[in-house]
């Protein structure tokens, strides 16, 4: 169908009002609340905001727990091209402005898919509103969701345009959407988004319509996706570096593919959510994670959501009119119904069995996320309902029947997903606080004297302050964290037990913590902790929802420095300077000792040692540490006298990445630009002697089926 420009002004505005619409309050300053976004989220890009700041590429975040490899653990999206270009600003205003410029985008690349599947313009533009207005605005505290789920209709309406006529530069930019959905992190919803287009090269094969060198064609789409993974190397092998040593090794019970699930029972939502299942007493009692279920796994109401609104399911249901299916023969409405079909059955668990093991399918947690499919099936076949209703009449009628069906389906599925949620904008965000508070002050304060540790009860919530603390919350992080060894116990409020115990004050003195935060006075304190400070925190207080009650912060009156050589007594001078991803230390010894980083022992980080002009290479793994620390630490072996110590984060699987993804970025635009110089070429307009017969028009010899554009693109 021709595309015109006109139609792309006319989504792009649609578009943009259902951001209005959802997230007027965001436009005006407001800052979301709740769920992952400040335990998970904004500390990550807080770090990432701050290297860019410096210059530095963000490979190793030092201040969650003993450090982890912020690349690798890919939520980040370090080389995601819109953190690039918005993350050197304010976090907390960046992450925002992602947040609403994704939305923006889902909307005009599902109208566009929607377009490619055969609707006209307003069935597009109300599917692309079912689509995104139903799925995503549940999970607003799962950044991944948006900033990922985006690249599902621009991924399916590129491998479109792929099987409808090949070509390297439709293949460049399929290879393009796989990429940026790998480079945006959390590739859960990209392995669905693979599996979908896969589904779409499938239907090409099997259906009867269509040439058979369109059907033959299909294979390019696994090859593109093997493109992407090479081009996105520079963020696929670390990952994989990190996931083999992760707690989803295969040996931590932490990790369980089922989690996230979506009970059977839970499926009525969709017609008994606005009334029943959605409601907030229902939700506050946590009963869905009482249903019967296929799989032993926990979930929640944010997984396991799936409302894609009356309205769209109306219209579903008027494919069951045989008047209805006659009119959509030539179209793919069986095989979205198919699609849909699976989604739901794989969002229940019912198929782990046999796909528990598999590889992509044993990655990832959350089958609930496959619902983001059969939201799609949903929210196309409405389209295609209402094409049959809108097919030759004016446009003041179409736009009538939009307004008529659009307005009442956002409103009830917004209504919907606000209460499942548990983000929430709010007018003044705790981050606002930050500046203010009396936390962040005091231990700017005492960093000046030392490094700090902070051990809080929110795990990464004290990344805010600009200080490493402890415990840490990693949706894939190294193993070693969730050992039985690393487990910290927080505080008990009214316990007459002396806090922290023997066993947990040794755990903290090893990790070399320096301060504890408590939401309340502790009644029995350990002799090896004072009381620094207690008073109501502008921060802390909006992040908890304390009200105006106090915060207590504590110091360790006895703990291990983080740079520190054993035995103490050897050490005659240490100084040092460090970033992230370096440690830069001269020491001098009077005899041989251990040069202790507590920080995480991790594959990539070298040492080098410089005594009297001579340079000595090895990774700190080969040395071992003591058998009573808890966790492997960053440490070499000196001999006595004066030595420059350098220890650098230099991961090969980084090296090897961006060598890869380089070649291949090389290759794709040299192959684009050999295309379009040929296209160029042939599209000349000549006359051939004797013949009469114009080069470049139809049934000339240089006709060629790349040389023009077509739907209007």
């Amino acid at each position: 169908m021709d595309v015109r420009w006109r139609d792309w002004l006319v989504a792009v505005l649609f578009s943009l009002a259902g951001v209005i619409c959802c997230w007027l309050s965001v436009l005006q300053g407001a800052g979301l609340v709740g769920g992952d976004t400040y335990p998970y989220f904004l500390p990550q890009k807080q770090f990432m905001s701050e290297e860019f700041a410096a210059g530095r590429i963000p490979l190793w975040h030092d201040r969650t727990a003993l450090g982890y490899p912020l690349l690798a653990e890919s939520q980040g999206g370090v080389f995601y091209p819109a953190a690039l270009l918005l993350f050197p600003l304010d976090a907390h205003q960046a992450y925002h402005l992602s947040f609403l410029l994704h939305y923006w985008l889902a909307g005009v690349f599902a109208w566009r898919f929607a377009r490619s599947e055969g609707l006209q313009n307003v069935a597009a533009l109300f599917a692309s509103l079912v689509f995104v207005y139903s799925w995503f605005p549940a999970r607003a505290s799962l950044e991944w969701s948006i900033i990922g789920g985006v690249w599902f209709p621009f991924c399916l309406w590129q491998t479109q345009r792929l099987l409808q006529r090949p070509s390297l530069i439709r293949f460049t930019g399929c290879v393009a959407g796989f990429a940026l959905h790998l480079l945006a992190g959390h590739f859960a919803l990209a392995f669905i988004t693979q599996l979908t287009c896969l589904l779409l090269a499938a239907r090409t094969i099997v259906s009867g319509s269509g040439s058979g060198t369109r059907r033959s064609v299909a294979g390019l789409v696994p090859l593109a996706i093997i493109c992407a993974f090479l081009t996105t190397a520079i963020q696929v092998l670390p990952t994989l570096e990190l996931q083999r040593i992760s707690q989803r090794d295969g040996t931590f019970s932490v990790f369980n593919v089922g989690y996230g699930h979506m009970p059977p029972f839970y499926l009525t939502q969709t017609i008994a959510g606005w009334s029943y299942w959605h409601s907030p007493e229902l939700l506050a009692t946590a009963a869905v994670q009482r249903l019967t279920a296929l799989v032993d796994a926990p979930t929640n109401a944010v997984e396991a959501h799936f409302y894609p609104g009356l309205i769209p399911l109306t219209l579903c249901l008027m494919l069951c009119r045989l008047r209805i299916r006659y009119r959509l023969r030539n179209r793919a409405w069986k095989f979205w119904l198919l699609v849909g079909a699976l989604g739901l059955v794989y969002a229940t668990g019912c198929l782990l069995p046999l796909t528990g093991r598999l590889p992509g399918f044993a990655w990832f947690m959350g089958p609930g996320r496959y619902t983001m499919a059969s939201t799609m099936a949903v929210a196309v076949l409405s389209g295609m309902v209402i094409d049959q209703f809108v097919h030759r009449r004016s446009l003041l009628v179409q736009l009538i029947m939009l307004v008529l069906l659009s307005v009442p389906a956002f409103f009830d599925t917004r209504w919907s997903t606000a209460v499942v949620s548990d983000a929430k904008p709010v007018r003044n965000p705790p981050w606002e606080g930050l500046q203010d508070s009396w936390i962040a002050e005091r231990l700017a304060a005492e960093s000046e004297q030392g490094e700090v540790r902070l051990f809080a009860p929110g795990p990464n919530i004290g990344n805010l302050f600009g200080v490493s603390s402890v415990p840490q919350y990693l949706g894939i992080g190294p193993s070693a964290y969730f050992s039985p060894e690393f487990a910290l116990e927080g505080a008990v409020a009214d316990s007459v037990e002396p806090f922290p115990s023997s066993e947990q004050m040794t755990k903290l003195q090893q990790l070399s913590v320096t301060h504890i935060l408590t939401e309340e006075q502790l009644r029995n304190p350990s002799p090896g902790i004072e009381l620094v400070h207690e008073a109501p925190d502008t921060f802390l207080n909006r992040v908890w929802g304390r009200g105006d009650r106090p915060c207590c912060l504590y110091r360790l009156s006895d703990t291990r420095p983080r740079i520190r050589a054993e035995p103490a007594d050897a050490v005659v001078s240490l100084t040092y300077e460090r970033r992230p991803n370096l440690l830069q230390a001269e020491i001098e010894l009077s005899k041989s000792a251990r040069l202790i980083w507590a920080e995480l022992d991790y594959p990539g980080w070298t040492v080098e040692v410089s005594t009297a002009g001579a340079a000595v290479e090895s990774s700190y793994r080969d040395s071992s540490p003591e058998a009573d620390d808890m966790l492997p630490l960053r440490e070499v072996e000196l001999s006595a006298g004066r030595q420059l110590v350098r220890w650098e984060y230099r991961p090969r699987s980084f090296l090897l990445g961006w060598q890869i993804s380089g070649v291949m970025v090389v290759l794709l635009g040299f192959g684009c630009v050999v295309e379009l110089r040929r296209a160029g070429r042939e599209s000349i307009v000549t006359v051939q002697p004797g013949t009469g017969v114009r080069s470049g028009e139809p049934g000339s010899a240089t006709d060629h089926p790349f040389s023009r554009q077509q739907d209007g693109e």
